[in-house]
C-alpha cells in the first residue's frame, strides 16, 4: 500500500467512512482528541478567513473542488486559490493533512 493510500485509509476511519481495523469491535469509538492537540489546530485555523474556513470544512468531507464551488457559488479557480492559501497558512503540504487538521480542531464530525 502506498503511503497516499495509507493516508487516505487513516483519514477514511478517521471520518468514519471506512470499516474499522480486523478485530476491532464495531461498538468502539474513536479516542477523543487531546485538548492540547485540538487547541493547537483551532490555533492554526484563527489565521484563515471566514470563507476559506467555508472551503477547509467541505474540503475536509471530501468534496473536489467543483462540487465546492457549486456549494459556495464561486469559480473552481477561487476555490483552488482558497486551497492554497489555505494549505500555505496551514503550514501543510496536501489535502489529507489539512483535512485531519480541520478534524482535530473540530471543525467537521
Amino acid at each position: 500500500m502506498s503511503a497516499s493510500v495509507a493516508v487516505e485509509v487513516q483519514l477514511r476511519r478517521r471520518l468514519g467512512h471506512a470499516p474499522p481495523h480486523r478485530g476491532a469491535s464495531p461498538h468502539r469509538s474513536l479516542p477523543r482528541q487531546q485538548p492540547a492537540k485540538a487547541a493547537a489546530a483551532r490555533a492554526r485555523l484563527d489565521q484563515l478567513t471566514p470563507r476559506e474556513r467555508d472551503v477547509l470544512a467541505l474540503l475536509a468531507q471530501g468534496e473536489t473542488n467543483a462540487d465546492i464551488a457549486t456549494h459556495l457559488d464561486m469559480r473552481e479557480s477561487t476555490v483552488k486559490a482558497h486551497v492554497s492559501r489555505i494549505l500555505t497558512a496551514l503550514g501543510v503540504t496536501n489535502r489529507v493533512q489539512a483535512a485531519l487538521l480541520a478534524l482535530d480542531a473540530g471543525l467537521t464530525t
